[in-house]
Parts: structure tokens; sequence; C-alpha cells
């Protein structure tokens, strides 16, 4: 299968922006450096350059398996995070996910549950997913409730683990397919 080009996704607070360098900044930087903000992302790593975001970004941006996204706030006309779909399993339409609003001050406002939105219609109607799955720790109790507030499926506890700052954490897998989101889409 050949990929869909990515393209901006529209939503009514934010904005989802195809990621370029343009969006690597201090400020993006700063968010990676906090501890607190990526202490559940397994591939944040301490002490990040400007260099090793624009390594990561490259990756993202020239991979053929993968859907990387600026969050805009459309308002404050700012980059608060980013979205990633991917990698994408292509023969089987199924992808693994991830999110990360970096600006603190976008935080219990509604942003996630409107990107996660965004997103399922993106992943199931214009990428034709399958299948969309993937691994949160269970310590994070405001992931757990945006999963469910977004109606993904909790299968429960897998064996890997995240281990990060000497802290080994516990992982459950959250799923949506296309037959659930079709069911809920309209909920």
């Amino acid at each position: 299968m050949k990929r869909p080009p990515i393209k901006n996704i529209e939503g009514d607070k934010v904005d989802l922006q195809p990621f370029s360098k343009n969006f690597i900044s201090n400020n993006y930087l700063n968010w990676m450096n906090d501890k607190d903000t990526t202490r559940f992302i397994e591939k944040a790593k301490d002490n990040l350059s400007l260099n090793d975001l624009n390594f990561f970004a490259k990756n993202m941006i020239d991979s053929d398996f993968d859907y990387f996204f600026a969050i805009i706030h459309k308002e404050k006309q700012q980059h608060i995070g980013n979205v990633r779909i991917g990698p994408i399993d292509f023969n089987l339409m199924k992808s693994n996910f991830g999110i990360l609003i970096g600006n603190k001050n976008f935080h219990g406002c509604g942003v996630a549950t409107e990107v996660l939105e965004l997103i399922k219609h993106f992943s199931f109607n214009y990428l034709k997913l399958e299948q969309i799955h993937f691994p949160v720790v269970k310590e994070h109790t405001a992931a757990m409730r945006l999963y469910a507030k977004t109606k993904f499926t909790c299968l429960g506890e897998i064996k890997k683990t995240l281990n990060k700052d000497g802290k080994s954490w516990k992982l459950v897998e959250w799923s949506m397919n296309y037959l659930n989101y079709k069911k809920t889409e309209n909920d």
C-alpha cells in the first residue's frame, strides 16, 4: 500500500500541522527536559539538546511509517505539543500512538481530548487503519482517564515495563479498532 500523504488536520481549539523543523525551539526543548512532563515517556532522555530534537524530527519527517504532527493552539497560535501515529504496519493496518502536551498551561483543558478525536478520525477514515494500540504507564492516571473518556478499550496489564530513572512502571495496553470507532463515532 502506498502511504497516504500527511495533511493539516483542523479542530475547534487546535490544529494538527505536519511537523517541520520550524517547530524545534527552546520551548520544545524545555518540555523534553522537564522530568515531570516526560516522566512517563519512554523515548525522553536526560539532557536532550536541540541537535537531539533535530535528529528525532528528521527521522519522523522522513519516515514512511509515521505521521508526526505539531499541536497548535488556534487562539494563541502557539505550538503546545506533538502527536504521533506510528510506526504503522501497513500490511496489518495497525499503528502505535503517542501524545505529548508539553506546555503545562494546556493540561486539563480538553486539548488532549480534542487531539485524540482528531487522530481517531484521521486514522480510521483517512488512513483506513484497522487498529490503534499503545501501552500506557498504569500509574499515569491522567492518561488512563483520557483514554477511557475517548472510548479506547483497556486490554489490561502487559509483561513489558517502562524502566526509567531507576523505577520500573507497569504498563497496560489500550486499543481501538475500526468497528468500535464506528460504533462510538456518533456518541
